[in-house]
């Protein structure tokens, strides 16, 4: 198997993760993270961190994509892309 060497590195791809669930926050109309982790049941700090584009779970995956109403595949959608 070939290795696709237009992939963009874990960090990059993270970072891209995190700007967009906090994108996703501020459209939902929640101002702070504080009160969007308290909604979905995550501990702030750990919510912050995911903006900040620290590496998740799958389930914590699962659980944003449904506190947005998508699918997780939706929530991940683009991110790999080089020019994004």
């Amino acid at each position: 198997m070939a290795v696709n060497k237009h992939r963009i590195d874990d960090a990059k791809y993270f970072e891209r993760l995190g700007a967009r669930i906090k994108k996703l926050r501020i459209d939902a109309d929640y101002a702070s993270a504080e009160s969007f982790a308290g909604e979905i049941g995550m501990n702030r700090t750990q919510y912050l961190n995911y903006e900040k584009g620290r590496n998740m779970e799958i389930a914590t995956l699962r659980k944003l994509a449904a506190a947005f109403d998508m699918k997780v595949e939706e929530l991940l959608k683009g991110l790999e892309d080089k020019e994004s």
